[in-house]
Parts: C-alpha cells; sequence; structure tokens
C-alpha cells in the first residue's frame, strides 16, 4: 500500500525552514518537489520565514569577497572564486533623471519587493541652500529602478528634509529603504523615515524615546539581525526596533569602552549574544552584550581591512538581470 502524501501546505511549511542550499538539492530529489519548490508561492514562503541564519559577506580592498557563516557556535570563512569582471555582471544604467553631477547631492537604496517580485533601486537627489531660515534641502527628486523592467520612473518626493551629515545608504528593513531626516515643523526635529516599495511613499518611523530629537540626524541607521538599528558614534548607544514600526519595542545597549571605537556600521549578529561592527578604519569589532566584552575580528586568509560589507541570507529570489 503506498503512503499517503502529506498535503501540501505542510510540505511547504516544512520546506520553508532548510536553508537555501538544502532546497536547492531537495529539488534535484523528484519532479514533484521541483514543481513545489519553484512555485512563487514557496519562494516567498521561504523568504518570509525569519529563522534562516544570517551570514557575513564582505568586500576587500581588491574587490574580493569572503563569507562567513556560524555553524554550531564556530565560524567558518570562505572566499568566493568569481569572474575578474563580476562587478560589471550587475551593472545599473544610469537614470536618464539624474540631476548634474557636481551640482547636487544623493543617496541611494537597494532592496527587493515582495507584492512585484522585483529588485529595486531608490534614489533620493536634491539642489542645496544655504539660505537662513529655509530648509537645506530644496527641490528634491526621488527615481525608483525596476531591475525587472530595465527602467527607471520618477515617483513623489518626500516632504522631508534630507539634507544630513552623511550620504549613506539606505537601510532596507520590511519592504522599505530608511534614511535619518529632519521635520520640516518648527526646531526641524530629527526622524527616520522610510520609502515603502508597496506605494512608493515616504513614512515616519517612530525614533527610540531616549533618542535626543535634536540631534539624532547625526546618527547611523542600519539593520542588525534584521531588524532596524540606529547607532550613536559619539556615545557608542546602539538601538534595535525588536517589533518593527512599534515605538515601545526599541531596545538598547551600551559599548562602554573609554575610547572611541570609530563605529561606521552595524553587519550582523553571530548567534544570539555577539554582534558584529564596521569601523571608519575599515576593520571588525565584535561585542557580546550579554557580558560586555569587545574584541576585534580576524577572517583567515583575508587582509585586516574591508572595504564593505554586510549580512545576508541564502535566498530563492532570482536577480533576473538577464
Amino acid at each position: 500500500m503506498a503512503k499517503p502524501e502529506l498535503p501540501e501546505e505542510i510540505l511547504i511549511d516544512v520546506f520553508s525552514r532548510l536553508p537555501a542550499k538544502s532546497v536547492g538539492k531537495c529539488r534535484c530529489l523528484s519532479k514533484q518537489w521541483c514543481t513545489l519548490l519553484s512555485t512563487p508561492q514557496f519562494i516567498k514562503s521561504h523568504l518570509n520565514r525569519k529563522t534562516h541564519q544570517e551570514n557575513l559577506i564582505l568586500i576587500t580592498p581588491s574587490d574580493s569577497l569572503y563569507t562567513i557563516a556560524t555553524i554550531k557556535d564556530d565560524t567558518v570563512s570562505r572566499k568566493l572564486e568569481l569572474p575578474s569582471n563580476w562587478l560589471e555582471q550587475v551593472k545599473i544604467p544610469d537614470s536618464p533623471l539624474a540631476l548634474e553631477w557636481g551640482e547636487s547631492f544623493s543617496m541611494h537604496g537597494f532592496g527587493y519587493d515582495i507584492y512585484t517580485d522585483d529588485y529595486k533601486i531608490v534614489t533620493l537627489s536634491y539642489y542645496a541652500t544655504k539660505k537662513e531660515h529655509e530648509p537645506d534641502c530644496e527641490k528634491k527628486f526621488v527615481d525608483v529602478y525596476s531591475v525587472k523592467k530595465r527602467v527607471w520612473k520618477r515617483v513623489e518626493s518626500s516632504r522631508y528634509d534630507h539634507a544630513v551629515p552623511e550620504l549613506s545608504s539606505g537601510a532596507f528593513v520590511n519592504g522599505a529603504i530608511h534614511w535619518l531626516a529632519s521635520g520640516r515643523e518648527s526646531g526641524h526635529p530629527s526622524v527616520i523615515v522610510a520609502f515603502n516599495f508597496a506605494n512608493e511613499v515616504f513614512d515616519e518611523i517612530p525614533a527610540p524615546n531616549d533618542a535626543d530629537v535634536g540631534k539624532f540626524v547625526f546618527n547611523k541607521l542600519g539593520v542588525l539581525g534584521g531588524r532596524l538599528c540606529m547607532i550613536d558614534a559619539r556615545s557608542q548607544d546602539v538601538w534595535i526596533m525588536e517589533e518593527y514600526g512599534v515605538k515601545d519595542s526599541w531596545t538598547k545597549f551600551s559599548i562602554e569602552v573609554d575610547y572611541d571605537l570609530g563605529i561606521s556600521k552595524p553587519f550582523c549578529f553571530i548567534g544570539d549574544e555577539e554582534a558584529v561592527f564596521g569601523t571608519e578604519e575599515d576593520r571588525l569589532i565584535v561585542y557580546n552584550v550579554k557580558e560586555g566584552a569587545l574584541r576585534g575580528m580576524v577572517v583567515d586568509g583575508a587582509p585586516a581591512e574591508f572595504a564593505d560589507g554586510g549580512a545576508f541570507v541564502g535566498s530563492l529570489v532570482l536577480p533576473a538581470l538577464n
């Protein structure tokens, strides 16, 4: 007697808990599984699963790539062997709508739009003014590039003042690109704004209760453990939004050392307690939140300095660049 097959919804739930590489292997075991595990429904279910291990990817000054994965409380590093021209394979065309280079300022963000199954780039550019008693940022333009459609388009502008001390890349969390900005009301309070890919408009995200409303525009925004993170590099305070969009869900820890670490961005968590950060000297540091201990991070076979990097989770979503 043939064994009864599990319902499709149970199979999707089980397979969505596996790493992307394991799912790829399962696709090779049968035509039925290959079809099931390649459906848009399953791919989105796998992408939304929050239990997948976060890994670290680092770019050296010579454009080499290294990945670092945590396996049973240990870390394994690996250099990725890629074609020498890998940077050109993902080149995005310049926007025909872009402002004149040298006469304007711009910030960028990159992320995946789960609703349209498309990778997108958003560019926020503006001319600056030095007129007293007027916003520093005027005539803002927001352009969005669709990787799937290969086109740029201009969307509704932002109502916030985006003339900030650092023109950083936006932090992508929960389907939106986030930046620090200033409000237009009296006093120009600091705000966290999000450009939502679903409706392509800007919304305001509640800031931590104890953040200095007049000054946190000078902080750094990033992603840590898949959550929105804000860092005050001066006090070395770190806030993490545990539940997206909920003001009271911000948690905080401080890196208590008597010298300036020069933190430039958050990278990822190793396990549940250790947070990895990059510094302005392009070094890696690891802070144990529970023990309050700080140490440097060395990657086997790699140079001491890194040009850039970030965290990633294996995904079944294709970039659709070709």
